[in-house]
């Protein structure tokens, strides 16, 4: 197992941009300390063939530019909250607007536009990252000043992502990670035909903004993910809740808890790859890239396009606050924010 880190660029702020890599037997992992970006994750298929499978850009000026969070934590909250409005204990919160009149992924300058300070673990039975930063009260109009902790961590062919805030009064912490996932490797092709299973037999509806709007099941229904499904079946179908997002899935997706298996199978039946996710959340928020074709150039050979990636951003139910107050999470001194969750990366022959 080994970490090395590299100086891999400098912000339009003038701030020190680091990438770390990460490697095992299995897995090697490139992370920024700009955002906490997940620049790469190499794997092996079937063939041995070892490759990228999540999107990214090439500089560091690309991904303050014109990076669709890549990679990224975001946060304060993941998704958009309806008018950049929260109520928490009787107090009211004005966001900063970031789409249209909506609040998303944090606002402005949320914390995938962060430098994070990070800590190299590397223990006997610990192999890894604490990414670490702070966010003060009212920054973006959340209330509280907000201390974050994210682990990332490699056992064997498992990357987990720990997530953990503490606050110095009552507030609104949804986080979640923004990688693309591609299991074809480098990029070769689209997700259209890659295979997906879901544990979820119900989702979320959502209207023009995107803003969730009623939950629904997924019985009968292009969002049946149940059993396995190529995911052109689904990305393509002639659904009103397919087209309201720009043709695809950018869809909560409520996890069932009765059963402890990964919330989400990825497969690709050509080179064997598969990725499995875990969750101790509520709720997968599935994006399939719907708006990719807008990013431009990966690198000099690729030119990013639509459903080129699929997110898995596992989190609590979308502006929970709005849409369903007594499932939201208050995080407060006394019941700080945890999240747990895992990516597994597996070989079908």
């Amino acid at each position: 197992m080994k970490i090395t880190k590299e100086k891999w660029g400098i912000t339009a702020k003038n701030e020190e941009v680091y990438l770390y890599r990460l490697e095992n037997e299995f897995l090697e992992v490139e992370v920024l300390n700009y955002g906490g970006i997940i620049r790469k994750i190499i794997t092996c298929d079937k063939n041995n063939n070892c490759e990228n499978i999540v999107l990214n850009l090439e500089s560091i000026k690309d991904y303050e530019g014109r990076s669709p969070y890549f990679g990224a934590i975001v946060g304060r909250n993941a998704g958009r909250i309806k008018n950049g409005y929260l109520k928490i204990d009787g107090n009211e919160y004005k966001l900063s607007k970031n789409s249209g009149e909506n609040n998303i992924h944090g606002g402005i300058d949320n914390f995938s536009h962060k430098i994070w300070k990070v800590k190299e673990i590397n223990e006997k039975n610990r192999f890894g990252l604490e990414l670490s930063l702070k966010s003060f009260d009212l920054e973006e109009g959340f209330p509280g000043n907000v201390e974050v902790k994210v682990e990332y961590l490699l056992e064997k062919n498992e990357f987990l992502l720990n997530y953990y805030a503490t606050t110095d009064k009552p507030t609104y912490i949804n986080l979640t990670n923004h990688s693309y996932f591609n299991l074809s490797g480098n990029f070769k092709r689209d997700i259209l035909d890659e295979e997906l299973i879901l544990n979820c037999r119900q989702f979320i509806a959502v209207d023009n903004d995107t803003l969730p709007v009623e939950i629904l099941n997924v019985e009968k229904s292009a969002f049946d993910f149940t059993k396995p499904k190529k995911l052109k079946e689904a990305l393509y179908a002639d659904e009103s809740q397919i087209k309201i997002v720009g043709g695809g899935l950018d869809h909560p997706f409520i996890i069932d808890k009765t059963r402890d298996i990964p919330c989400a199978i990825l497969k690709d039946r050509e080179n064997g790859r598969v990725l499995e996710v875990y969750t101790d959340q509520e709720a997968v928020v599935i994006y399939s890239g719907n708006y990719l074709y807008e990013v431009g150039n990966l690198n000099k050979e690729i030119i990013c396009q639509k459903h080129m990636g699929i997110c898995f951003e596992t989190q609590n139910y979308a502006d929970a606050l709005n849409f369903i107050p007594d499932r939201a999470i208050i995080t407060t001194p006394e019941n700080p924010y945890i999240q747990k969750t895992k990516y597994v990366f597996k070989i079908e022959k």
